[in-house]
């Protein structure tokens, strides 16, 4: 049995006000082998996204807008073991895969290897009667002439040589036919041994994968308390305000640029003020869903509801 394996891609965010923003390019750390336009040619996609979908303005670039920085983190230890462990599990399905392959066109092999064998003894075989048989008839007479009898010397000779040549021939090649079914019935032992070891590795990433969440990208903001205290009916009473501004984003990584922009339009919609939703293939789902990266960045309902609710 084959398991799939998924990494969980988590984006973390805190809730805030919306509003309108201005996004710029920050910082880009050389591990990443990315320009600054396509950057912003990936902005102008989100931001054609949004505006068609949403049919009003949710941001804009400007040099003077709040900056979205590339910053390289290190792979933790246990992210390294993950890659590690994903590693063998490749390379243990490209061997199960190469035993697949080898599997059908050997067992035609040595079935064909088999028949013709078998026809080849049966062959022997009448030969081998054929001889006894003269020999018996000359065996049963009574009387030979010693010119018969020199005749059947130098016949029995030659074809004695011949049988023997053709008899060890024919054993030569069970024995190789013999070889090659050990071969395969040891390759079936490691196809077999392949799979466990598959199967229990994917167990093992499994629980690993458990305990592990990969942080793509962050919306950072300042969180500001005002308290307020007010007398009603002689009565003291105190309100206190909480109000957030974001006030950058930070991208951590990913796989390639289809990836980044559904982190990036995942975290300016944070930055503008959207929480997230538990909807399955929605983009505002803490999980990097995988209808996003294969069908394209995409709104869902409820995504426009989130819009919709929080951003005026």
């Amino acid at each position: 049995m084959f398991f799939k394996i998924n990494i969980l891609i988590l984006i973390l965010f805190s809730f805030v006000n919306a509003s309108f923003e201005k996004v710029s390019i920050g910082t880009i750390d050389k591990h990443y082998k990315i320009s600054k336009e396509q950057i912003y040619s990936i902005l102008k996609e989100i931001e054609f996204t949004f505006e068609k979908e949403l049919d009003k303005d949710v941001f804009d670039y400007a040099d003077d807008g709040k900056p979205i920085n590339f910053i390289y983190l290190p792979p933790s230890k246990l992210e390294n073991e993950i890659s590690r462990k994903i590693s063998r599990i490749e390379s243990k399905k490209q061997k199960i895969q190469e035993l697949k392959d080898y599997f059908p066109n050997k067992k035609n092999d040595i079935e064909n290897t088999k028949e013709i064998l078998s026809k080849q003894q049966d062959e022997l075989n009448n030969k081998v009667r054929k001889y006894n048989n003269y020999i018996k008839t000359i065996n049963s007479k009574k009387s030979i002439t010693k010119e018969e009898l020199n005749k059947v010397k130098t016949y029995s000779k030659k074809e004695k040589t011949v049988l023997n040549d053709e008899i060890k021939k024919l054993k030569a090649k069970r024995r190789e036919l013999r070889r090659e079914i050990i071969k395969f019935n040891s390759k079936v032992t490691s196809f077999n041994n392949l799979i466990n070891d598959l199967n229990r590795l994917n167990i093992q990433l499994e629980a690993m994968n458990r305990n592990y969440s990969k942080i793509r990208g962050r919306t950072f903001g300042l969180q500001t308390i005002e308290k307020k205290t007010t007398f009603k009916d002689g009565k003291k009473k105190e309100e206190q305000k909480i109000s957030i501004s974001m006030d950058k984003i930070e991208i951590y990584g990913f796989k390639n640029l289809d990836e980044l922009k559904i982190i990036l339009a995942h975290e300016i919609a944070h930055l503008v003020g959207l929480p997230h939703v538990n909807e399955k293939n929605a983009l505002m789902n803490p999980i990097i869903q995988k209808s996003q990266l294969e069908k394209g960045l995409n709104l869902t309902p409820a995504d426009i509801q989130l819009f919709d609710k929080y951003l005026d």
